[in-house]
């Protein structure tokens, strides 16, 4: 089953909402639970009419693992660290490369996405907590610091270095599936994610020990070692095999300025 967040009453009347929805090409619903995907509400029509956007609410938290992959880093365990929500956007939405950062990287990478609120789980309970699994670009600017010892490590803190989505795919191998990215159409990482050091499970699993995971929470698993950096007029893809693809321009500060001030939206929402 695929499931997204999707932005209900933009340019009608009243403020726009966003649900949870199971997404289908001819009869998409809205979903109110996400430990429950039984329970369904409002009927919104086809997939393709819908407006889905990054698949978290206002209050969800972003958890992302450094050091997961071989070859990446050598590290002997996980470090971990938040990624703001005021970094997120979605699928289609300008990565804005902020002044003063001349090293920007693009990092593709699958995530799991909290359906069940979890705690202290142990590896085998991990995945019942899971309702489904999306798309992460986790961009970086690798010029400024870059140490584990702080919660929000500055190169991955600006506004729109969080790409996610595009939807969410619940029946799906988290630990051996393809991972993919693109820029301008040409392959730059291709590698699986049975290559990660620790399973997403385990994971989870971990994280679990110190911070409570509610509905709506991610957990992203870390990068390849294979990246490259990313510039103004690029188009940059992640893809998770079963999952989708995600597929962003990149824009200059000035540049998307410049939208902005010719009424040329940016982001989503």
């Amino acid at each position: 089953m695929r499931i997204g967040r999707v932005l209900l009453g933009r340019g009608g009347e009243g403020p726009a909402d966003e649900v949870w929805a199971r997404l289908d090409p001819e009869s998409s619903v809205e979903l109110l639970d996400l430990s429950d995907l039984r329970r369904e509400g409002r009927a919104l029509g086809p997939a393709e009419g819908l407006t889905i956007v990054r698949p978290v609410t206002p209050t969800s938290t972003v958890v992302c693992l450094l050091g997961n992959w071989k070859g990446r880093d050598g590290r002997d365990g996980p470090s971990f660290f938040i990624k703001p929500n005021s970094s997120l956007i979605s699928d289609g939405d300008a990565i804005v490369l902020p002044d003063g950062c001349p090293t920007v990287v693009y990092e593709p990478e699958i995530a799991a996405v909290i359906g069940r609120t979890c705690r202290g789980v142990t590896p085998a309970e991990a995945r019942a907590h899971v309702v489904g699994w999306t798309c992460v670009n986790d961009v970086t600017a690798t010029d400024l610091g870059m140490t584990t010892n702080s919660p929000f490590l500055p190169g991955k803190s600006y506004d729109t270095f969080g790409v996610l989505g595009p939807v969410v795919e619940t029946e799906l191998d988290p630990d051996d599936t393809a991972l993919r990215a693109l820029i301008n159409g040409k392959v730059v990482t291709d590698t699986v994610t049975s290559r990660m050091n620790w399973s997403t499970d385990e994971v989870i699993s971990w994280v679990s020990g110190f911070m409570t995971l509610r509905p709506g929470d991610l957990v992203c698993f870390g990068t390849p070692p294979e990246i490259e950096p990313i510039r103004a007029g690029d188009v940059v893809e992640v893809e998770v095999e079963g999952i989708g693809t995600l597929r962003n321009p990149v824009m200059s500060a000035a540049g998307a300025a410049a939208a902005v001030g010719a009424g040329v939206a940016v982001a989503a929402d």
